[in-house]
């Protein structure tokens, strides 16, 4: 079963994408801030990290960039959640998705990004 790592400071809405994504077969754990990410990622490597971009203790495109940086986690998957307008600005090169949006398309856009080589 593939593994999420849901990364968002709204505990509801983290909730809410991995009960959904549970029902789409997929296995999740939550992060809420960015540390806590980076925790989970050592812990053990998801399949992909849906990661909001305004977290309460570092900026979401920094994030990435950690994770882009590391050998170990260079090629982990990555779709950004994102309430501002310039997402597809600050982490050139990975699928946006803006808020609000709708479950059903992030579900989708994982399963799809998950069966890409």
């Amino acid at each position: 079963m593939p593994h999420i790592l849901i990364v968002d400071d709204e505990p509801d809405l983290a909730g809410l994408l991995a009960y959904n994504l549970g029902r789409a077969g997929f296995t999740t754990t939550q992060a809420h801030t960015g540390a806590e990410a980076l925790a989970r990622v050592r812990e053990g490597l998801p399949d992909l990290v849906l990661l909001d971009l305004m977290l309460p203790d570092m900026d979401g495109a920094e994030l990435y960039r950690q994770l882009r940086a590391d050998p170990a986690t260079h090629s982990l998957r990555v779709l950004v959640l994102s309430a501002r307008p310039d997402a597809h600005a600050r982490v050139q090169g990975v699928e946006v998705i803006l808020k609000p949006f709708k479950v059903q398309e992030v579900v989708a856009r994982v399963t799809a990004l998950l069966r890409a080589p």
